[in-house]
């Protein structure tokens, strides 16, 4: 959990970006939005970037609820199957933070190192968390096999919120929802025991 100070910050960027888009959003301006001068803003963050990315952190932290969710009040299976579900639906709506993540992620690309960081350690959670609620869901052992699907599932949720971003979407919602659907109910569960079944899994 933030400290007062940078939730204050965060909250006055999230503002900011509203009002003004994600490039015309400053240092400067975040600091009057908070209400702080920007030597304060330094004593919590050493550039805009990186309370982008907290901005961008706290607006998808839907993976991160529904691991603990499962996990930690013990759902039933169907539950969490729903829970993700519902949770991949809520990640396609949330136009701001993807936006956000896709300029700090080519930021990251043309080599801001802190950034680069940032995500890599972004990505092991989220996979982590993946795989947690893969394991609660179905039932099964972790292993290689259960963090490569997970990996490969964040790809494919990334690349849909790009074509979502994009508006190039080249399948209706109803149609994708629909595999969604099959894959959480049926198809990783039956893949994950294929997959059990290989040798060296």
């Amino acid at each position: 959990m933030m400290n007062e100070g940078k939730q204050k910050i965060v909250e006055a960027a999230r503002a900011t970006i509203i009002e003004n888009g994600i490039q015309g959003t400053t240092l400067r301006g975040i600091a009057k939005k908070a209400g702080l001068s920007t030597g304060a803003i330094y004593h919590y963050y050493n550039s805009k970037e990186a309370i982008l990315y907290d901005v961008m952190d706290e607006g998808l932290g839907e993976i991160r609820r529904i691991a603990t969710v499962s996990i930690e009040d013990k759902k039933e299976a169907r539950e969490i199957i729903q829970e993700i579900f519902d949770g991949m639906q809520d990640r396609l709506k949330k136009d701001a933070e993807s936006r956000l993540q896709f300029y700090l992620a080519h930021e990251a690309m043309l080599g801001n190192e802190e950034l680069q960081q940032k995500f890599k350690e972004k990505y092991e959670e989220w996979v982590d968390r993946v795989e947690a609620i893969f394991v609660r869901a179905y039932g099964v052992e972790r292993g290689s096999s259960t963090r490569a699907v997970a990996a490969w599932t964040m790809a494919a949720i990334d690349g849909m919120v790009l074509q979502t971003l994009l508006n190039v979407q080249v399948v209706e919602s109803v149609h994708t929802n629909r595999v969604l659907e099959y894959l959480l109910q049926d198809g990783f569960a039956h893949f994950f025991k294929l997959i059990h079944e290989q040798p060296g899994k």
